[in-house]
């Protein structure tokens, strides 16, 4: 069976884990589509693009460190290349010109089925050429989450998810939802699960002593909850003052409370700005655990970054973090609001808690979840 698994690299980290489990069972041609808006994304980090063909294989795009970070996930690989977009306009003359130039490389490829890993307003101009395909998408937002809503996603959503043969959903929440606001899809549909994103293990591994933070790390976007948090730490510092917490990341369509940055400047560090992999491995390292105060999520590659370095992670009870963080077991779980989370958190700083169920946390690729993931995968395949 030939497989083209195609890529944005914003999903990057999850997708090289997810294909571990079937690349010895397939023949299988990995394309990553890299954009203006995700060529410094996750785990991708090139300045330019404009020295690029529409389809460069990786050796090409990739230095020669990036090459050495990715040899493993690529070995056995039949095929890794990159389609690149130089425009910044997804809906562009330019873009429909990559997606002919993608289709030419498909059809050297000849695949028995073309899977893609989230759909992107980047492949629309493939849309004429997939009728009568096999197709099967990954759906990792069913929805968009607050503040992140665009006609242009759901255009593209209307248009390729009713000529799937199969979706894919990482959470028993994420398919539940799909159903619900998509009743009129007949595709079938799939459960697999996330695994640690190993790739960051490669990066920092200096680890400092001392005063440890609770990081807070990714956009910070209206449903993560960020103001939460903030409004959360008056109390928490009350019991420990000395506590320090970390925001790392890109406000996008929210303000954060100016007064509390202020007031609490000596227990905050805000960090708003990108941060590469090598950055966030360091301040995972260096802090206590992960917090997630977010009000609303499908699942979160928060989780899979922290649990890949061994690092504890308290989240809401929302969306499946619960089908990922057993409570009280390998994290802890509360409610979206501040008086909840400051009371959390202080339960897990009380006599170090978070270190004990810190020894709970799977930080490498399971042999099972992957055997499970491949058995479903495979079986979706073969779905006539």
């Amino acid at each position: 069976m030939v497989v083209l698994y195609y890529v944005n690299t914003y999903y990057l980290d999850a997708a090289i884990e997810t294909i571990q489990c079937i690349k010895d069972h397939v023949e299988l041609h990995l394309l990553i589509e890299l954009s203006p808006e995700s060529k410094t994304s996750n785990i991708i980090n090139i300045e330019q693009l404009d020295r690029f063909r529409h389809i460069e294989p990786a050796e090409v795009v990739l230095d020669f460190e990036k090459q050495k970070a990715f040899e493993s996930y690529f070995k056995g690989l039949a095929s890794v290349c990159f389609a690149i977009h130089q425009h910044k306009r997804s809906y562009s003359i330019a873009s429909f010109k990559v997606a002919r130039s993608i289709w030419k490389h498909i059809q050297l490829i000849r695949p028995n089925l073309i899977h893609f890993d989230s759909v992107s307003t980047r492949i629309l101009g493939l849309y004429p050429f997939l009728f009568r395909k096999n197709i099967f998408i990954t759906v990792h937002d069913p929805l968009p989450h607050t503040g992140e809503e665009s006609w242009k996603i759901k255009i593209i959503e209307y248009l390729f998810y009713p000529m799937a043969k199969g979706l894919f959903f990482y959470s028993f929440f994420a398919r539940q939802q799909f159903d619900q606001f998509y009743k009129n899809i007949i595709a079938k549909r799939f459960i697999i699960r996330f695994q640690p994103f190993s790739y960051i293990k490669q990066f920092s591994n200096q680890t400092i002593k001392g005063n440890e933070a609770i990081l807070f790390f990714g956009r910070i976007l209206p449903y993560k909850g960020v103001d939460l948090l903030l409004s959360a730490i008056p109390s928490i510092v009350q019991k420990y003052p000395n506590q320090q917490f970390v925001i790392a990341g890109m406000p996008f369509n929210c303000t954060l409370d100016g007064e509390i940055l202020k007031k609490y400047a000596r227990n905050i560090q805000l960090i708003p700005a990108h941060i590469n992999t090598e950055e966030l491995a360091g301040l995972i390292r260096n802090s206590k655990f992960i917090i997630c105060p977010y009000r609303d999520a499908t699942q979160s590659g928060v989780l899979m970054t922290s649990y890949a370095l061994g690092k504890m992670v308290l989240g809401t009870n929302v969306g499946a973090f619960p089908e990922y963080i057993q409570d009280k077991v390998n994290g802890l779980l509360t409610n979206p609001d501040a008086a909840s989370i400051a009371d959390v958190i202080i339960t897990a700083l009380d006599n170090n808690h978070f270190k004990e169920l810190e020894q709970s946390v799977t930080n490498s690729y399971s042999e099972s979840v992957g055997a499970s993931n491949r058995e479903c995968m495979l079986a979706a395949y073969q779905t006539n």
